[in-house]
Order: structure tokens, then C-alpha cells, then sequence
């Protein structure tokens, strides 16, 4: 149960071990760092940073006049009434945003992008497509995100992500126990016979295409020109039809 809960707290912006923390922190009601440290696993200088943080974000405050600091955490409620807060400021300010981002749409876009937390971001939006397709390796993404794929299995198994998928993997045991999973959450995937590994993401989905290079040096090239994507789907509807059902 936890383990989703953390998921869903992560979904709302909260580091892994922020969310530990603050999760530790309702079971106990109020407590000490050891007594947080006990529930959560976590070690006590990670639960310092934590506990700095989640007390800026207002998440939970530290109870006053102690001789051993005590920590409450606010009703979880507040997370959301912040995000809604968040949310509603951005899309005030969304059209001028798009206004901007039109400008000379005719021309592709090509964005290049070094950072996991940019990259992840990325892999976020497409979340929220309409449609997309991959042809990925789980494996190779769980090197680098660890706990992925379960967050998003979660997310379309609870009606969080409404994109529709399809996802082509390598010929590889655990890319098809792993693409079992996804099946029992309505999505589409199949194997490509013959190929054991892929070193590359590729996914389009909207007017987009993004190249994520899962190899030693993680970088990703998003390219938007909906000419681009249109020239490149029949390749992937090709690798499509000759893959096999997992």
C-alpha cells in the first residue's frame, strides 16, 4: 500500500524520499527523525534534506519548544489545494505561453535535452497525448529511472493517464513479462522477434518525435513538426507489423 501511496505523492511533485518521509510522518502523527528513520528506511542526514524541504513547501511543520525536534505532517489535503493553486495560475498564463510557441510553427523545432529531470518531464507530457508509440526497452529505462515503469502501470491502470499506446520492445524475457504487465492495463504491445535489445527510445505521439539515447550518456532530441511525424510513422507502423504479440 505504501508503495502506491509514494507513487501518487511522487505524481504530485515529491522526491521519493520526501514522500517517505511525509508518509512516515501521517502514520506516527508527529515524530522525531529516529522514529521517522525507523518507518521509512531512510537514513538520517536524507531525512534532514527531506524534512527541510517538505517544511518549505509547507507539507509539515516542526513542533515548537521541544528538547528533541518533533515533526507533524499537514493534512494531505494541502498538497492538493497547492497543486490546484500551481495549476490554475499556469493556465491564466497558458495562452500567451502557446501564443509564443506558435510562432513560426511551420518550421521543426528541435529541442536537446541532457538532464533526467528534462527528460522525464518528456516522458510526463506524453502521459497526457492523445496517443503515442514507442518502440523502447523497459529494461534500459528502468536503468536510469528506477520505479518507472510501475509508476505508469499504476497510471493507467487508475485512469491517471488517458494516452493510448502502443509499445514495441526487444525480443527479451524480462521486456515481455514486463509488457504482460502493461497488456493487463489496456495497452498494446508486441516483441520483435530476433532483435534482444534496443539502445534507443523512440516514441512519437502528437506532432512529436523523441530520441532517447539509453546508453552510457543519457540525452534525449525532441523534434515537433507534424510533416516529420507524418513521414515517419509508415517506418514505425512497419516495425509494427512485424512484431509479435507478447
Amino acid at each position: 500500500m505504501n508503495e502506491n501511496l509514494s507513487l501518487v505523492l511522487e505524481s504530485m511533485g515529491l522526491r521519493p524520499k520526501e514522500a517517505g518521509v511525509y508518509l512516515a510522518l501521517l502514520e506516527l502523527s508527529r515524530g522525531t527523525v529516529s522514529q521517522i528513520a525507523k518507518i521509512s528506511g531512510l537514513k538520517r542526514p536524507t531525512i534532514y534534506v527531506a524534512l527541510e524541504k517538505l517544511i518549505e513547501d509547507g507539507y509539515i511543520t516542526q513542533l515548537p519548544e521541544k528538547k528533541i525536534n518533533q515533526y507533524q505532517a499537514l493534512d494531505p489535503l494541502v498538497i492538493l489545494q497547492a497543486k490546484r493553486i500551481l495549476l490554475k495560475n499556469f493556465s491564466e498564463i497558458l495562452p500567451l505561453f502557446q501564443t509564443l510557441h506558435n510562432k513560426g510553427k511551420l518550421r521543426p523545432r528541435i529541442h536537446y535535452i541532457e538532464t533526467k529531470k528534462g527528460i522525464w518531464n518528456i516522458y510526463e507530457e506524453i502521459n497526457f497525448a492523445k496517443e503515442a508509440f514507442f518502440i523502447s526497452s523497459y529494461r534500459k529505462i528502468e536503468k536510469y529511472f528506477p520505479g518507472a515503469v510501475q509508476k505508469w502501470i499504476y497510471g493507467y491502470k487508475h485512469g491517471h493517464y488517458k494516452v493510448v499506446c502502443r509499445h514495441l520492445v526487444p525480443d527479451h524475457p524480462e521486456e515481455k513479462r514486463l509488457g504482460k504487465e502493461f497488456k493487463k492495463v489496456n495497452q498494446k504491445v508486441k516483441f520483435l522477434p530476433g532483435v534482444d535489445k534496443f539502445d534507443m527510445d523512440f516514441t512519437i505521439y502528437d506532432d512529436k518525435l523523441a530520441i532517447t539515447s539509453l546508453e552510457e550518456e543519457l540525452f534525449m532530441v525532441l523534434m515537433e513538426s507534424e510533416s516529420l511525424v507524418n513521414s515517419i510513422r509508415p517506418i514505425f507502423e512497419t516495425a509494427w507489423q512485424a512484431g509479435k504479440s507478447v
